[in-house]
Formats: C-alpha cells, sequence, structure tokens
C-alpha cells in the first residue's frame, strides 16, 4: 500500500537578512538559530556598506577586504547588481593574503580551498556574476564547512507585493511560509513592533551576538572579524560550539533602547 507523503511541517521560525559576503560569527549565529533562513534580495545594495567587503587580523592588524561590485541606479535591488570584473583580482589578492596572514593558522588549507570554490564562478564567467548568486554560494559553502544545516532560500522566490516595504514585507513573508515566529539581529530592535507581530500571529524575537574569544595568530583577540578569520583557526566543531551562545530575546519584553 502507498501511503502519501505529508506536506512539510511549517517553519517555528525563520530569519531574513541581506546577503553579506563572509559576514562576521554573529551572522551564522542567526543562521542556525531559525528553521529556515531567507535572504533578504528584493532590497537595494548598501553602497560603502559591508555587504561585499569585511576584514580579517594580518599581521596583528585588522584589515579590511573587498570584492568590488559594478554600480548601479541606487533603487536597483540586488537580484539586478553584479560583481565586477576586477572583483576576481581582489579575490586572488585575498587568497595570497590569507596564504601568507594565515599560514600559521591549523586550518589555513580548509579557508584556501573554500575561497577557491567560491572563486570558480568569477573565473568561469564570461560576464559579470550576479551578487546575490556569488554571495549566496559564499553563505552555503562557508555553512557546509561549518556544519550548519538550515535551509537557505530567497525573498523573491515567495512574490511578495513589490510595494510591501519593511516591516510589512517581514510579517508577509512570514505568512506566507507559515511561520510562528520571525527572529531579527537585536540592532532592528527600534525598526519592529512586537504587537504587530503578535496580531498576525508571529512571535517576535531578537538575536544579540556573543562573540566568544578564541586562538589567534599572534596571541591576542581581535573580536568581530570575518567568519574567515575563524574557520582558518578553529575546527568546524569548535565554530559551532559558539553558535549557540547568541541571547535570544522576545520581542515583547525587550526593554525599549535608551537614547
Amino acid at each position: 500500500m502507498t501511503v502519501a507523503s505529508e506536506a512539510p511541517a511549517a517553519p517555528r521560525r525563520i530569519a531574513i537578512m541581506q546577503p553579506y559576503l563572509f559576514p562576521y560569527l554573529g551572522y551564522f549565529q542567526l543562521v542556525s538559530a531559525a528553521d529556515e533562513f531567507w535572504l533578504l534580495d528584493t532590497v537595494s545594495f548598501i553602497q560603502s556598506g559591508w555587504m561585499n567587503r569585511n576584514s580579517l587580523c594580518l599581521n596583528g592588524v585588522r584589515t579590511l577586504f573587498t570584492l568590488p561590485v559594478e554600480a548601479g541606479p541606487h533603487e536597483a535591488p540586488l537580484t539586478g547588481r553584479a560583481y565586477s570584473p576586477k572583483a576576481l583580482r581582489a579575490l586572488d589578492k585575498l587568497v595570497k593574503s590569507v596564504r601568507f596572514g594565515y599560514a600559521r593558522a591549523p586550518h589555513v588549507s580548509a579557508l584556501c580551498d573554500l575561497l577557491e570554490a567560491v572563486r570558480m564562478p568569477l573565473a568561469a564567467a564570461e560576464a559579470p556574476v550576479p551578487f546575490v548568486d556569488l554571495t549566496e554560494r559564499a553563505l552555503r559553502l562557508t555553512l557546509e564547512r561549518i556544519g550548519v544545516a538550515t535551509p537557505v532560500r530567497r525573498i523573491s522566490e515567495l512574490g511578495l507585493d513589490p510595494d510591501l516595504k519593511a516591516q510589512a514585507r517581514l510579517i508577509a513573508a512570514c505568512r506566507a511560509r507559515r511561520a510562528g515566529g520571525y527572529l531579527n539581529m537585536i540592532g532592528g530592535r527600534d525598526l519592529y513592533e512586537a504587537s504587530d507581530f503578535a496580531e498576525a500571529g508571529i512571535e517576535l524575537e531578537f538575536l544579540e551576538a556573543v562573540l566568544p574569544p578564541y586562538r589567534q595568530p599572534g596571541g591576542g583577540f581581535e573580536p568581530g572579524l570575518s567568519i574567515l578569520d575563524l574557520i582558518a583557526n578553529c575546527a568546524p566543531e569548535e565554530i559551532r560550539a559558539m553558535l549557540p551562545a547568541a541571547r535570544i530575546h522576545s520581542g515583547q519584553s525587550l526593554p525599549e533602547r535608551k537614547l
């Protein structure tokens, strides 16, 4: 007798965030705390922001790296932006910096393998590589290295009303996925009203990143670096052990931020 397969259960908690290239540990704490992680690819690119850059510690100095993105209209969604042809050169420079600056790190070879896997589409492309495609690839490869299995998808797949903005868009996404809860980074606490989410049957929560110290070359500790620093210095199981360190606060009970 054939048994009909059950429909997949609705996620208890989803998180939605813009795609960032090799972000810091807190981003991955958000991903791992959710049942589904959705890339907010319908918003505009943040020029001079952190979507395409982050920092490493090279020769004891906090050093910024950037993969350039082609110029485009400010109002264009991320789905319409692409990495610049100069991004391949920038990534090659990053690999060289990592090989030299992290030569004594215990897992530098795994980090270089990860960067090479991200590099492949740039090296093979005959046209500019879409920003979301490459950034999502980097995220997925990083999650695979760490051992986090949270599903990653794109908000554009949901076909939401393009006129929806900010909180209304998030609530609509939660409804589309029949999610019981929405998790946001605590930095956005002033942007959302827990009562509005509650009226839609959704529990609003905020994640406060916690960045445990770990060994870095040179003996000091520089917090908040790109996840690449962690991958070079820590085994996957060590990184996974840091993910539950984040604190999750209820949007209903979180006190207002003091000005």
